[in-house]
């Protein structure tokens, strides 16, 4: 599996008021994510061929994470549950509420996760995404709870789902 790093950029808003949203053609996922102008890649993994696909986008304490597999594991409400699974294995007191829905007409569900509140209280929001050829998506927003990032981070997580594109191929070149 490929794994790169870069530097994380200065410390920056998470999602400042009347931020620029920026969208970052992810060609090797078929997808289009916009993100506030302070986020930068901070990690990507996975090429063609090689299973997942991912990029993450930080902003201080705020992870967006893009994930993309070419045939989905399991249905979204199954992975939805296996999240929470998931959470719980790293701290007992994970809660997860898991809903079921659509993304652009595709098979889809949400799973909003709190975890290591009585250490290091920590929230995860997710969507994922079966599309119509049985690829799978799933984005993810890693923030503090309780915390002013929580808010931001669940605002970009909503408008970030509300903006995504996906099964979107970059037109030819020239």
């Amino acid at each position: 599996m490929t794994y790169s790093s870069s530097a994380p950029a200065a410390p920056a808003e998470p999602a400042p008021a009347g931020a620029r949203w920026v969208a970052h053609q992810e060609d090797g996922m078929d997808a289009v994510l916009s993100l506030p102008s302070p986020y930068r890649e901070s990690a990507r993994q996975g090429a063609a061929g090689r299973q997942p696909r991912q990029v993450v986008y930080s902003a201080r304490s705020v992870d967006v994470r893009l994930t993309q597999w070419d045939r989905a594991p399991a249905a979204p409400m199954a992975l939805a549950a296996q999240a929470h699974e998931t959470w719980q294995g790293r701290a007992p007191d994970a809660r997860t509420r898991n809903t079921r829905t659509t993304f652009h007409g595709y098979d889809a569900a949400l799973a909003d996760t709190a975890y290591g509140l009585d250490d290091t209280p920590t929230r995860v929001m997710e969507l994922f995404v079966r599309t119509g050829d049985a690829r799978l998506y799933e984005l993810r927003v890693d923030m503090p709870k309780g915390t002013a990032d929580e808010k931001q981070g669940a605002t970009v997580f909503k408008q970030a789902r509300d903006r995504l594109k996906i099964g979107e191929r970059p037109p030819p070149t020239p």
